[in-house]
């Protein structure tokens, strides 16, 4: 069974952290010269989140599916619900296929070591809508 009931779950909660980076001064200024436009593909349940780092804007649901990404990453609601608290190591992850990446995958990589403020920011998005439940230990 997955951590998540259903789409609007990882939307409200996966979503909402994706929107806090296209807004953090660190990936704006990290992005703003390029065209990184990234389509997280989740399964389980099947959630599609389009994270426009140029445009600073988040697109959920068939609107992210039909709209143009330079990356694509494909991994479960659960395994993206790890990595946004930081515990799932996202090399290894990729390296045991659990997570997959495509497209312009050196820059997706050089924005992992930005991600750390994202953590403290999805496990606050957690508590805060009282699912404790989703935090890893």
């Amino acid at each position: 069974m997955s951590t998540f009931k259903d789409a609007d779950e990882v939307y409200a909660y996966i979503g909402k952290a994706m929107e806090a980076c296209v807004s953090d001064p660190k990936f704006v200024e990290a992005t703003k010269d390029g065209t990184l436009v990234v389509l997280i593909k989740q399964t389980d349940p099947e959630s599609y989140i389009l994270v426009d780092f140029p445009g600073q804007k988040v697109l959920v649901g068939d609107a992210a599916a039909a709209a143009s990404s330079t990356v694509q990453l494909r991994m479960s609601s659960d395994n993206a619900n790890r990595f946004w608290q930081g515990k799932l190591n996202f090399t290894l992850a990729m390296a045991q296929r659990k997570v997959k990446l495509d497209g312009k995958r050196t820059t997706a990589m050089g924005l992992l070591p930005l991600t750390g403020p994202i953590f403290e920011t999805y496990k606050a998005i957690l508590t805060e809508a009282g699912r404790e439940d989703l935090l890893v230990g």
